[in-house]
């Protein structure tokens, strides 16, 4: 008996010990950051752009945000997109703390092992009830070399699986109960229907994200590489650069903007639900 309390208290103090860590690589992050002088530029969601020590303050804002208002969903998190200048000092900080984020979420996912919920209600017990996890596992975007540009763009994906017809049989029936509804039993009705060794496509449109396509320029004339990469950019991208020296070419997008997608020529999958309570669709044939 003896054994097992002690083997279950590790795993609560290694959580303890990560999130104490956690906040004070947090901390001595944004002391650099407020001893930065280079330049900085971030831009938010109701299209306003913020530069140098402002852009900074606004980084900060989030980074110090270790729990979510009681008005909001602790799955929501806050982007802060845009270009902060660096020195080394300040990108080995950025790094400290991308390790310690990555640190902190092994330590809840060894806790929530056999209970998904016991991290949380332990950093209740630690005073903090609505600690938001999903914003504090996100990684501080850092770039070792200065790109020649960086266009920021919001993405959004779906997400698609294939389950069988006894799969969706199971989830529909979950969800009905006992006593289903008109609507659940027409499902019940059109599954019953659909062929026996023919996949069913559960769609779900993902939350737009922002990303950045990132691009360096080497050489000149024939010897000219065009270098490109995208990255996830949902706070500002760290780069090197010298005091006094200017940010690479950028530009700012917003999610209102965003061009709807166009409906791929090769899809096989049916517009629109036959299953909708479980966004069930049908592949074409």
């Amino acid at each position: 008996m003896y054994s097992k309390t002690k083997n279950e208290s590790k795993p609560k103090k290694t959580l303890t010990y990560r999130f104490q860590t956690l906040q004070e690589t947090i901390q001595n992050f944004v002391i650099q950051l407020n001893q930065e002088t280079r330049r900085a530029w971030v831009f938010d969601l109701t299209h306003r752009e913020y530069h140098d020590v402002e852009a900074r303050n606004q980084l900060i804002q989030i980074l110090t945000q270790v729990e979510y208002p009681d008005d909001r969903d602790g799955r929501e998190t806050d982007p802060c997109p845009g270009i902060i200048g660096a020195g080394p000092r300040t990108l080995a900080l950025a790094g400290a703390l991308n390790q310690a984020r990555d640190a902190f979420k092994q330590a809840v996912l060894a806790v929530n092992r056999n209970d998904r919920e016991r991290a949380r209600r332990l950093m209740a017990t630690q005073g903090f009830p609505r600690l938001h996890f999903k914003q504090l596992y996100r990684h501080q975007p850092i770039l070792l070399r200065k790109p020649h540009s960086i266009r920021f763009t919001w993405g959004a994906t779906r997400s698609i699986k294939r389950i069988s017809r006894q799969e969706a049989y199971r989830r529909l029936t979950a969800l009905a109960g006992d006593d289903p509804s008109p609507g659940y039993l027409r499902q019940l009705e059109l599954l019953a229907q659909h062929p026996k060794d023919e996949p069913i496509a559960i769609v779900q449109d993902l939350k737009p994200h922002i990303k950045a396509n990132v691009c360096w320029i080497q050489g000149s004339g024939r010897d000219r590489q065009v270098i490109r990469k995208m990255i996830s950019a949902p706070l500002a991208i760290l780069i090197p650069l010298d005091p006094g020296e200017v940010l690479p070419e950028h530009s700012a997008a917003y999610p209102d903007a965003r061009k709807p997608r166009k409906p791929r020529a090769d899809t096989k999958i049916e517009r629109e639900p036959f299953l909708p309570s479980i966004r069930g669709h049908r592949y074409c044939r």
